[in-house]
């Protein structure tokens, strides 16, 4: 087989898409400027490994997504993470595999189903789930659907037969030095390969940073691994209200540069960006429209899925479910799937996300024996957020106790005062002790999503999202079609 390669100067940066005929031997790729091409390969992101050779379909850690010539057929690999993913559909004699479900549906030409009114659900659903299921789907306005292909590479054949393959797993860690050489190997590793000179495009490290653990743990490992500037948002939602949650104090210990950004000047943009952010229409993720300007050609580090992976849930030793320390990315508890919209905001802002404590996330067994260890219990302080690892790379790096993992805070302002009061203060805490794990996955046993305020109003802002998105892909593929037409007739 063979690729074809055809530049859409006015896609994303970093989108493709790749559309493959049953029994024909040419692939098109259809791409964005920022998209790397070679003969036998493409790709967007930094993998663990040399950049020459281009074997990020080998990689353990992969921030991004690619395809290559493989065997009699062509295989894509996605990230190793399950923030993204890769989308495919096949209609009749055709299969289409694209980074982006906007564009996959627009050059497809298929629509998702107006009607339906759980899309939105049907995600969280996915997500917390991790890969344990691999068969996912999203049904359209016809008979056909989109699969959903998480934390895998996919190989084709010719005959348009797909088998999945997963990434590979690597021995689990021994102990807690055993895992921080890993994680800070495979950081040092990821931004060796993003800033490599044989690039086109090449991506300095830029860290998110908070009063978090996850943040903070992740900063300072990609301190270490020579990364040395920060973001932060001034502020968070907390148990005391819209409160202090900047990264500034921390920076100075880890010798980064940090630019500091508030997340109410969303709301003062001359138009609202929602639509790019489908996947959780009004999450989280949407305020990171405010650090586009800074973050076009990084790599962004972020402390996702700490809270799947480091949390010391003590209930854990009484036989309860919790959200930590699940084989497969398994979140069963978890409502909100912040980190999992910003995919369309990432290609066509230009930049890669890196989730680092993804990595070796598959041996969650191995790292939550480490989490309970006694020889972790000098950096416990107990209580419901406990994050042992965390504090203790954090510490070991210079950062004062005091200075992170006090209380827990995210996302931006609620309702009502900046400053809650105490009767404020106590509705928040007993709407807190909901998402106790245990009772969460309880409720959700019984009674599914029906108390999900989604399950009521319905999520048809995801199809409107989608819906957007698709027009500027079209618009991007009509753009280039007139463009060659008018080049053919001026020859």
């Amino acid at each position: 087989m063979r690729l074809e390669f055809e530049l859409i100067p006015n896609l994303p940066r970093l989108a493709w898409a790749a559309r493959l005929r049953k029994e024909e031997r040419a692939v098109q790729i259809l791409h964005g400027p920022w998209v790397e091409t070679r003969e036998d390969c493409f790709f967007e992101g930094a993998w663990d490994g040399p950049f020459t050779g281009y074997r990020f379909d080998q990689a353990g850690t992969f921030a991004g997504s690619g395809g290559r010539l493989a065997d009699e057929g062509v295989l894509f690999a996605g990230p190793s993470h399950i923030y993204e993913r890769l989308y495919s559909i096949r209609t009749g004699d055709e299969l289409y595999v694209s980074n982006s479900l906007a564009f996959l549906l627009a050059l497809s030409g298929e629509k998702l189903d107006p009607n339906y009114p759980h899309y939105y659900l049907r995600f969280l659903d996915y997500n917390r789930i991790g890969i344990r299921v691999k068969e996912k789907r999203l049904r359209l306005a016809g008979p056909r659907a989109v699969e959903l292909h998480d934390c895998c590479n996919l190989a084709i054949l010719p005959n348009l037969t797909i088998s999945r393959l997963e990434k590979p797993l690597g021995r689990p860690p021994a102990d807690y030095g055993d895992y921080v050489s890993f994680l800070a190997h495979t950081a040092e590793q990821v931004l060796a390969n993003a800033r490599d000179p044989g690039r086109r495009w090449a991506y300095r490290p830029v860290t998110s940073l908070s009063q978090g653990y996850d943040t903070t743990a992740v900063s300072a490992l990609a301190a270490k691994a020579g990364c040395s500037e920060a973001v932060s948002f001034r502020k968070s939602n907390g148990i005391s209200g819209y409160e202090d949650d900047s990264g500034s104090r921390i920076a100075p210990y880890l010798g980064l540069r940090i630019t500091e950004y508030e997340r109410t000047d969303y709301q003062k943009l001359p138009h609202s960006r929602d639509d790019e952010f489908y996947i959780e229409p009004g999450g989280i993720d949407r305020s990171l429209v405010l650090m586009e300007k800074q973050l076009v050609g990084s790599i962004l580090l972020t402390g996702r899925f700490g809270e799947g992976l480091w949390a010391r849930e003590r209930w854990r030793r009484w036989g309860l479910p919790g959200d930590s320390g699940n084989p497969l990315f398994e979140v069963p508890a978890r409502q909100k799937i912040g980190g999992c919209a910003i995919g369309e905001f990432r290609l066509r802002t230009g930049f890669i996300d890196f989730p680092l404590i993804c990595s070796g996330a598959l041996h969650a067994q191995a790292i939550r024996a480490i989490t309970e260890s006694a020889a972790m219990d000098p950096w416990s302080v107990g209580g419901a957020y406990d994050r042992p690892i965390a504090r203790r790379i954090a510490e070991e790096a210079g950062v004062p106790r005091h200075l992170f993992g006090q209380i827990k805070k995210g996302g931006p302002r609620g309702r009502g005062r900046e400053r809650r009061s105490w009767v404020g203060r106590t509705a928040y805490l007993l709407w807190r002790k909901t998402y106790w794990p245990p009772l969460r996955v309880l409720i959700l046993r019984v009674s599914g999503h029906r108390l999900n305020p989604a399950w009521r109003k319905g999520s048809f802002a995801v199809q409107r999202g989608v819906e957007r998105t698709m027009q500027a892909y079209t618009l991007a593929i009509t753009a280039k079609s007139k463009s060659a037409v008018c080049g053919h007739r001026q020859q």
